[in-house]
């Protein structure tokens, strides 16, 4: 079975809704890796969704594999507490995995965000103990303020994949999106508005608010990870290439808008992600994918401002 690259991006064109009878249409059956970032995606959309009282479906992925994924880390049963019509159903939790993933849950109270905290910081402690303290408090901080700032209810998820050596984690709500919410803080669309809040802008005045993310960007980049964020129309890809001082930002645009704002993340708990014993994982048919294959130019919108990193440059990919 062909695998795929750890730090590949997650392939957010599964999130669009679209309409069918006077319902909205969720449908992963075509996804062929549901990551955390799907099962978080679908949770804020259902959530949103609930809120404003529009009817919602959601279709369950088609592989056995990944629908027994879904199922295990309890997206039916957020859906469910929703009140959201779906076709996947819960399975009995097995013997404790606390270490090897954490169920797609809403961040209610400081306890939810802290338990993506302590399984982030439980696997990346082995390898590089600082790291592992500083994205404690970055993480923890990221997925508390995420409802604060979008004025939404946000969901997280993480899995730990030993084959690969790394874990990933995600955090996303269906609120108003980073283009609203830093409109008063100068961003000039959505692009522009991801790559300040990379740059720890806030909406609030508090110099303390908005740096959960820029220090979990920080850590992962020392871990050789990578970082996704996408809201609205806009995405963008941040890693360290081996060798680089700071980490490198690439640019993208979604084939369909994201409601809202999503995060998702990829740490190595030992070394680098996607190597395990000296082998890489993520080789199709005799080819390592790579976020950079089949690039195209980006729909231009803020192209002079945005900070480029270390490359100076800045890439440009379209979701296929």
């Amino acid at each position: 079975m062909p695998s795929r690259s750890p730090l590949r991006p997650p392939a957010m064109g599964h999130l669009t809704c679209r309409r069918a009878r006077g319902t909205h249409v969720v449908d992963l059956s075509g996804c062929r890796w549901v990551d955390p970032a799907h099962l978080v995606g679908v949770a804020a959309l259902a959530a949103r969704h609930a809120a404003a009282g529009a009817r919602l479906r959601v279709v369950g992925p088609s592989r056995p594999e990944q629908r027994r994924y879904a199922a295990r880390m309890h997206l039916g049963r957020v859906l469910d507490e929703l009140g959201v019509e779906h076709d996947l159903h819960d399975v009995v939790p097995e013997a404790d995995r606390a270490l090897d993933l954490l169920e797609v849950r809403p961040v209610a109270t400081e306890a939810d965000a802290l338990a993506l905290a302590r399984l982030v910081h439980a696997r990346t402690a082995p390898g590089d103990p600082v790291a592992a303290e500083a994205l404690f408090t970055g993480v923890a901080e990221l997925a508390a303020n995420v409802a604060d700032h979008a004025q939404a209810t946000g969901y997280v998820a993480a899995q730990v994949l030993p084959a690969a050596g790394c874990v990933r984690f995600a955090v996303a709500d269906g609120g108003l999106g980073l283009r609203s919410t830093l409109a008063g803080r100068g961003a000039r669309g959505a692009r522009h508005a991801l790559h300040l809040a990379l740059d720890g802008t806030s909406r609030l005045d508090d110099p303390t608010r908005g740096v959960g993310l820029v220090t979990v960007v920080h850590e992962v980049g020392r871990l050789r990870g990578s970082l996704f964020l996408a809201s609205g129309p806009a995405a963008v890809r941040t890693s360290r290439p081996r060798g680089a001082r700071r980490s490198v930002r690439t640019d993208g645009a979604l084939r369909s808008p994201f409601g809202g704002t999503l995060v998702e993340a990829v740490v190595g708990v030992r070394g680098t992600p996607g190597r395990t014993e000296g082998r890489t994982e993520g080789r199709t048919e005799g080819r390592t994918e790579a976020w950079a294959e089949r690039v195209t130019d980006a729909p231009a919108e803020e192209p002079a401002e945005v900070s480029t990193g270390a490359s100076g440059r800045v890439g440009a990919y379209r979701e296929r």
